[in-house]
């Protein structure tokens, strides 16, 4: 229910708050994960819910206001909209070592091919920078604005893709 993941989500972001401010840190962003993150991107009250739970802290705290991270896809400015009503900040993502579908989202994990190897992801992330745009599984496409290049820490040769990206940055 809307009300329970709105808890969750402030409860968490809190409770790490709390532990970056005993090291003189802070938190800068917020990037739901896993299934959440994909149910946020696929379903509009899931998204409002998420972005609500943000805009409130943000509202209770003195500090820089709280960024959200959300997949880039052909429709940022429609997430941009629902965000302006928030007045949250957002970071779109691209994805460098996954495999896309038409749609614009992660292929499947299950499928075979949907996470990249080491040179499929160089590559990918090489066509993110130059052209903001990612060839999909069925060879289209697609323009994908994004802020941001995420690797994920478990695919194989996950550090060495980042240092790669690195280098070519």
């Amino acid at each position: 229910a809307a009300d329970e993941l709105m808890a969750m989500i402030q409860y968490q972001i809190s409770a790490l708050n709390g532990m970056a401010e005993l090291f003189d840190m802070k938190v800068s962003y917020v990037k739901p994960h896993g299934a959440l993150y994909n149910d946020m991107m696929k379903d509009v009250m899931v998204r409002r819910t998420v972005m609500q739970s943000i805009a409130e802290i943000n509202k209770q705290s003195l500090r820089e206001p709280l960024t959200l991270m959300v997949q880039a896809t052909a429709k940022n400015d429609v997430i941009r909209e629902e965000a302006k009503e928030w007045g949250l900040p957002l970071y779109f993502e691209a994805f460098s070592d996954r495999r896309y579908t038409d749609e614009g989202f992660l292929q499947s994990r299950t499928i075979e091919g949907a996470v990249l190897n080491e040179d499929e992801a160089l590559a990918q992330a090489e066509q993110l920078i130059e052209a903001g745009t990612v060839t999909t599984a069925s060879g289209n496409t697609l323009k994908v604005d994004a802020d941001s290049l995420c690797v994920h820490g478990d695919t194989l040769g996950a550090v060495s893709i980042a240092k790669r990206i690195r280098e070519f940055l």
